[in-house]
């Protein structure tokens, strides 16, 4: 019953904490950007990182990132197709990328000498999120779907090394992104 009656007394506080933040959306869709940097992690910055992208049009932007992919350096380039209505952003924009560059990365426990991180082609998908209250600033979450050839196996077996568990299909990626321009 003390649990009723406190969530019927703060009923009150969480509907006005709810409409105060619609309050502060802005109100429509806005232009689209032309540069971003962005800092998070996952493929698309190379790891734990940084990545730019430059939009040639609304639609088609080209980006690059780099960062720390825990068994050494992580880089990568590829293409961005984003998904706009008209020629506007949304709260939410959904994407495609296609990219060239990290995509996966081995840690050996007890020798640092056979790190290594393996690169080659990734296929992604994911929305670019509006920040709350903000027109320069939005989240972006994405899954990829790196294609790993026998180059991994390879190394695996030239050097002895057992992994204690295979490599994921997938990776996420979640970064905070500045519009420069």
């Amino acid at each position: 019953m003390k649990k009723l009656l406190f969530l019927l007394l703060c009923s009150p506080v969480f509907l006005f904490a709810q409409s105060d933040t619609l309050i502060t959306l802005p109100s429509k869709d806005e232009p689209a950007d032309i540069l971003t940097a962005g800092l998070g992690f996952g493929q698309d910055l190379g790891g734990i990182g940084a990545n730019l992208t430059y939009y040639a049009t609304n639609r088609l932007g080209f980006q690059g990132g780099i960062g720390y992919a825990l068994a050494g350096i992580g880089y990568n380039v590829g293409v961005k197709y984003r998904f706009l209505k008209d020629q506007t952003l949304s709260y939410r924009t959904p994407f495609f990328i296609a990219m060239y560059g990290y995509n996966a990365a081995l840690k050996v426990k007890d020798n640092s000498k056979l790190n290594k991180v393996f690169f080659g082609p990734s296929l992604g998908f994911g929305i670019d999120t509006k920040a709350l209250g903000s027109s320069h600033t939005y989240w972006s979450f994405a899954l990829f779907y790196p294609i790993r050839g026998e180059e991994i196996q390879k190394y695996l077996d030239a050097n002895h090394i057992s992994l204690s568990r295979d490599f994921t299909p997938i990776t996420l990626s979640i970064s905070y992104k500045i519009i420069i321009r």
